[in-house]
């Protein structure tokens, strides 16, 4: 066997050589098709028909080993739609916005072998075209700090602290987080730590919920006595039943009023009549929900406030009607709480959407993500479109996640989100204990038992401080001994972890508290056989961390 050692990586850039394009038309379809009807298509046409599961495009190619970012030639004459992605059997999902001709749009960071790979496009939501694959020398960096305070000038003490606190951590720790109280408790059962972000739903105090015997019975106190007793970090979004209109038949039930198809509702016509009776049901609203957070305001708690949530998918009834009348209504609500009732502990999280629908600077103070992807995502292509439009500019949170994140893939493609939350139910009851476990006790993943109370916490050792990078790191493996050699050049005595990867992010081992001494130093690490491939090695302490990647060839 060949071991080819590559050149020093660290956790700041990763990168590659060659440049690819790959045509669709050319690629093997699946109950897909070529097509040339519309114009605008590189190449000699495109692919349509993406209309049912098992639909999908499979490119098989060779490239050079190594980080790449990925873009998709698409086109989506009827608005945002989800796709599929699978690189080299490793799973995700992406959006892409509308767009009624031929765009291009970032599919993130993916990692490619040195030869044959395969990426297939599956369904998704269908109904969309797909141009081409382009790929290029791929670089991660850390996400740069928001340099904007709080939106709201008369924000309380402990609102400007905690925004202080996300804004420090950012880039370096990600916060755990869980919605629904019994879903916290599960996680301590499990994990024996509690997630530092707590996540409400004041939905059942809805007015047209209550009308029909909903009783929400002191939630409000329950989560003050919550945030009282951990130290925790409040999340309150709302699912926002329809003032009136609510359709109320089979499948579209009055407790589902919050979605589009259960309401007849329409936001665009009560914003444009501020006399009407509706109008007034849309501000008794804004008011019953002021009520409860006034309660957080009393008892000096800030709150992370995200209401409005996927407008622009367009399921909600405050989507339904277009980016405007949500903008609209989104100021309505900032305006009403803040200055009319005069709610100073918010921070203002927006989800987002297509780049038409954000509110403005003025009126979001931090911005986040839903996803719902496959298990062991990256989320690297949704990171990345964020990143395009709020780095340096606003926090990014993953405000909701249907799987786990992966700390190992974070830190490789640094999509270090302000904090993490999974949704309730079986999407965190449902998740292997075994890597829910692994992912509390990651030293990146913060849980109260790290920090304690979030408002006597000042900092990890070096949290605040810019990571610094070793002068030199290589790996080889070698077969005589069955180890991993690092080479590691340094300038202080350290206690540092070292992990190995597989190139799709897969840890395959992994030692702490091992002791290097300062200057030129080799880790020799026991490792079962290696076949052929590439793979990461990953070398951290609590000061710096770098990768180095080699190459195992037949």
């Amino acid at each position: 066997m060949l071991w080819v050692i590559w050149p020093l990586l660290t956790c700041n850039a990763y990168s590659t050589a060659n440049d690819l394009k790959l045509e669709a038309e050319d690629a093997a379809l699946t109950g897909v098709r070529k097509s040339t009807s519309r114009t605008g298509y590189s190449g000699t046409g495109y692919v349509d028909g993406f209309d049912t599961a098992g639909d999908k495009i499979t490119f098989t190619f060779e490239a050079t080993g190594g980080l790449y970012d990925l873009f998709i030639g698409f086109c989506t004459p009827n608005g945002e739609k989800g796709y599929d992605l699978t690189v080299n059997g490793s799973e995700s999902t992406g959006m892409f916005p509308a767009s009624s001709t031929f765009d291009e749009v970032s599919a993130g960071k993916i990692i490619l072998v040195n030869g044959l790979n395969t990426i297939v496009m599956g369904n998704g939501w269908g109904w969309y075209y797909v141009d081409y694959l382009r790929m290029s020398a791929g670089v991660t960096v850390p996400p740069a700090q928001p340099q904007q305070d709080l939106t709201d000038s008369l924000a309380t003490e402990d609102a400007k602290k905690l925004f202080r606190l996300l804004k420090g951590l950012y880039g370096k720790k990600i916060l755990s987080g869980q919605h629904g109280l019994s879903d916290l408790q599960y996680i301590k059962t499990i994990t024996h730590h509690t997630p530092v972000v707590a996540g409400f739903d004041l939905i059942e105090y809805s007015p047209s919920r209550i009308e029909y015997g909903s009783n929400p019975g002191g939630s409000s106190e329950s989560w003050i006595a919550w945030e009282q007793e951990k130290g925790c970090i409040i999340n309150l979004l709302w699912h926002w039943n329809a003032p009136a209109d609510l359709i109320n038949t089979t499948g579209k039930e009055w407790w589902r009023g919050f979605y589009t198809e259960a309401t007849t509702f329409n936001i665009a016509e009560v914003l444009a009549d501020t006399t009407s009776a509706r109008y007034d049901l849309l501000i008794r609203d804004i008011d019953a929900i002021a009520v409860q957070l006034k309660k957080f305001r009393d008892a000096d708690i800030p709150v992370l406030w995200r209401p409005l949530h996927e407008a622009s998918g367009g399921w909600f009834w405050w989507g339904a009607k277009g980016p405007d009348p949500f903008i609209e209504l989104w100021k309505l609500i900032y305006n009403r709480l803040g200055n009319y009732h005069q709610l100073h502990n918010l921070i203002w999280v927006y989800t987002s959407g297509d780049p038409e629908w954000y509110p403005g600077d003025d009126f979001v103070d931090i911005a986040s993500l839903d996803i719902y992807s496959s298990h062991g995502s990256s989320m690297s292509a949704d990171w990345e479109n964020a990143q395009a439009e709020y780095n340096g500019k606003k926090l990014v949170a993953l405000s909701e996640s249907g799987t786990l994140p992966v700390p190992e893939k974070i830190r490789l493609f640094n999509t270090w989100w302000s904090w993490f939350s999974l949704w309730t139910g079986s999407f965190i009851q449902g998740a292997d204990t075994t890597e829910l476990k692994a992912l509390y006790n990651d030293d990146d993943m913060l849980t109260l038992e790290k920090i304690g109370d979030w408002r006597t916490f000042s900092s990890l050792p070096d949290a605040h401080a810019v990571p610094r990078q070793p002068d030199e790191i290589t790996a080889f493996y070698n077969p005589v001994k069955n180890c991993l050699h690092i080479d590691y050049d340094v300038d202080d005595n350290e206690i540092v972890t070292v992990q190995l990867f597989d190139i799709q992010g897969c840890l395959l081992l992994s030692q702490s508290d091992v002791k290097v001494t300062s200057g030129y130093a080799r880790i020799e690490i026991p490792a079962r056989s290696l076949s052929q491939g590439v793979y990461i090695a990953v070398i951290s302490s609590n000061k710096s961390m770098a990768a180095a990647k080699f190459v195992v060839v037949n």
